[in-house]
Parts: structure tokens; C-alpha cells; sequence
């Protein structure tokens, strides 16, 4: 396979899990709004700080309302992180590769790049913004069975499920770190009793409130939620599992010890952090140094199979 194709299809399984995962967490967000008081006064800027662009969101917008901050992350074509943005990269990445994949990716992600566009009024108020993210959320389910039914177990496989176990990984750690706790105010004694409601939320946003519930078998709290979204081997979600599984498909490319053994050490790390009593800067920090060494892994494979 040609380094650029291999690329291409690498950078298609970042774009569209990240197209998704925003999608989820937007949904998520909006949803939680509902189980708080009327009252509450609701911070968006965190929604901003989980896909780590404050400094361009600032530049484009003097306060971080409502309105703005779904602007920003949903239709803003100059904010590379954007949904519109994610899925414009993701079908650029895929008509250099259109004969790798079923069609029916192809025609789903246009599909959904289109309807994105033509949601501008739409986002505006919550209901239809439901909607919209609801049918992204569909869309990147309907792409992912396509391709796990549809495409041969091949370098092109292995290259879009390492984009995408990237990308998945990296977008756990970012809405962890910011965490649900985060979203309102900590002086506000108020909404001490919602706490459990907000680490729903963060559940929510991944995908992960059903299997935590069936799996974990204890009520919703922030530790045993960091436990489970960090280093559970068997939710497809979890940081661990994702380095797991690149690990696998890592095994399968050529002149691959390098960056497999990165990956590895990586999963075998996370799995080893005692994580029962970590809180606070400490977790941030843990975090952060996860949110580092998946940059690294990512340098390693572009260096290595795409000659950056």
C-alpha cells in the first residue's frame, strides 16, 4: 500500500470517531441541562477546553454563550475541530481511497457532511439540535458496521482502526480531564445531590453508561467512573482497551516494533496506575501525560509509514 493512501485512510478513522464523539458529547451536554435545576447557571466553555481550542474559540467569539460554543463546535468551517470540519477532512481522505472501502461509507459520509452543513438554523435551539447530533450519532454507527462487515482484514483495515482507536483513546482522556464536575459551579452547594448526574453525563458522552452499569455494578461516582473509562480491557471506549487493540493491529503491519512496543508499554502502563484514590491535580496530571504519549504514538506512526 502507498504511504499517502495509508495515510488517507488513517486520518478518515480519526476524523469521523472525532465527528462522533463531539456529536456524543454535545448530545450528552444538552441532555444533562434537563436534570438540573432551573435555575443553575451552566459554564459551555468547558465543552471549548475538551477539544483544546480555547485560544481559536476566543479569537471568533467575546463570550462562551450558549449559541456561540455550538456554532463553534458544530458548523464553524475555519475551526479544524469542528464536526463540519472533521467529516470535510474525513470524505477529502476518503475519495483518495474510495476503492478501498464499501461505497456505502463513502455515500454516509457525504451524506452526513452535507446534512451538517444545512443545519445552521437548526443548532440554535435545543430540540433541533437534538436532532441533528442524534443523526450524526447514526451516521458514524452506520460507517462503523460497514466497515467491520464490509471491508477485508487488509493494511487498510488496520490503518483506519489505528486512526480511530487514536483518536478514541485521545477523546476519552480530553472529556475526563475536563470532567462533568467542571461544568458548574464548585461553590454552589446546591447542586452537590447532582453530582451523580454529571458523571452520568460524562458516561453519556462515550457511550458507556449502559456497560458501566451492567459491568462496574455500583452506583455512578466519579472514581469508579475514572476506573472504568480509563482501564477496563473490555469496553471498546476505555484508553486501555483502545492501546490494546492498536497493539493487535499494530502486530499486523510490517516494521512494526517500534511503535508497537510504544503502544504496549503504553496500555501496560495505564493498566498498572493505581488509580483508586487519584483525584484532582493528580488525575489531571495522569491525564495529561496519557494526553502526551498518544501524541508521540501518533508522531511514531506518521514517521514511520508516512515518512513525516
Amino acid at each position: 500500500m502507498l504511504s499517502r493512501v495509508a495515510e488517507n485512510l488513517y486520518w478518515t478513522g480519526r476524523y469521523l470517531e472525532r465527528a462522533e464523539t463531539t456529536a456524543r458529547l454535545i448530545s450528552a451536554t444538552t441532555d444533562l441541562l434537563l436534570d438540573l435545576p432551573r435555575q443553575t447557571a451552566f459554564d459551555w466553555q468547558p465543552l471549548v477546553e475538551i477539544i483544546g481550542a480555547e485560544d481559536d474559540f476566543s479569537v471568533r467569539y467575546p463570550q462562551a454563550s450558549e449559541s456561540a460554543v455550538m456554532r463553534f463546535l458544530i458548523i464553524e468551517r475555519e475551526h479544524p475541530a469542528s464536526i463540519v470540519s472533521a467529516l470535510s477532512q474525513a470524505r477529502e481522505n476518503l475519495r483518495a481511497a474510495r476503492d478501498l472501502v464499501p461505497r456505502e461509507v463513502w455515500e454516509e459520509v457525504n451524506a452526513l457532511y452535507l446534512h451538517v452543513g444545512d443545519s445552521a438554523t437548526e443548532i440554535e435551539r435545543r430540540v433541533s439540535r437534538q436532532k441533528v447530533v442524534s443523526r450524526l450519532v447514526t451516521g458514524g454507527r452506520l460507517v462503523a458496521g460497514w466497515l467491520e462487515s464490509g471491508i477485508s482484514r487488509d493494511a487498510a483495515y488496520d490503518f483506519l482502526r489505528l486512526g480511530t482507536l487514536l483518536e478514541r483513546a485521545d477523546m476519552t482522556t480530553r472529556v475526563l480531564d475536563v470532567r462533568t464536575s467542571d461544568l458548574l459551579p464548585e461553590t454552589d452547594q446546591a447542586l452537590v445531590p447532582f453530582q451523580t448526574v454529571q458523571w452520568m453525563s460524562v458516561l453519556k458522552s462515550l457511550g458507556a453508561y449502559q456497560m458501566y452499569r451492567r459491568h462496574v455494578r455500583t452506583r455512578v461516582a466519579a472514581r469508579p467512573v475514572v476506573r472504568f473509562l480509563i482501564q477496563d480491557a473490555a469496553f471498546p471506549r476505555s484508553v486501555r482497551y483502545c492501546l490494546m487493540r492498536m497493539h493487535q493491529r499494530l502486530d499486523r503491519l510490517p516494521d512494526s516494533r517500534e511503535v508497537g512496543d510504544r503502544a504496549r508499554t503504553l496500555a501496560d502502563r495505564t493498566a498498572e496506575r493505581d488509580l483508586r484514590d487519584i483525584g484532582g491535580v493528580a488525575l489531571s496530571e495522569f491525564l495529561d501525560l496519557l494526553q502526551i504519549e498518544l501524541a508521540k504514538l501518533n508522531a511514531t506512526i506518521e514517521r514511520r509509514y508516512f515518512g513525516h
